[in-house]
């Protein structure tokens, strides 16, 4: 990874959703210089309205992410995934992803592309993230997040 005072990125709603159940998205902004999410992830998430929608427009008031109105739709992509690959590319930054399809787009647009679980090993090697890795697995089985145990 990037110094922190290089790393720009864009999330999608996944690692989005997933930090924030694990209580620890504020953590994760201060590995970054700049966090921006698309106007198309944001609406992803709006229809929810719950801690993640509630965690996310405090943070935008904030000012600790920025909001692009970016709102874009690529062939088998959905509305979030493309929007962020679309505003990674056009903006030359990091795109934060876990949709397999979408990775493999990104980075054959020449995108750099890191995951939710690429943040959460930074984390424990620094010692902010502190649940052992089969607690961290669980959590994240538990939420819908697919994830092969061998990884952990």
């Amino acid at each position: 990874m990037h110094t922190r005072e290089s790393l720009r990125i864009v999330l999608n709603a996944s690692p989005l959703i997933v930090l924030v159940k694990l209580g620890i998205l504020r953590e994760v902004l201060n590995l970054f210089s700049e966090v921006e999410v698309p106007r198309g992830v944001l609406e992803e998430i709006e229809r929810r309205r719950d801690e993640v929608y509630r965690e996310l427009t405090k943070l935008i008031a904030e000012g600790k992410i920025h909001i692009e109105d970016i709102r874009k739709k690529l062939p088998r992509l959905g509305l979030g995934e493309s929007s962020a690959v679309f505003q990674a590319l056009v903006k030359n930054k990091v795109v934060i992803l876990d949709d397999k399809r979408a990775r493999k787009l990104a980075r054959e647009l020449g995108l750099e592309v890191i995951g939710t679980l690429s943040i959460l090993k930074k984390l424990y090697e620094e010692g902010i993230l502190k649940e052992a890795p089969n607690t961290l697995y669980r959590h994240l089985t538990e939420m819908g997040f697919y994830i092969d145990e061998r990884v952990i």
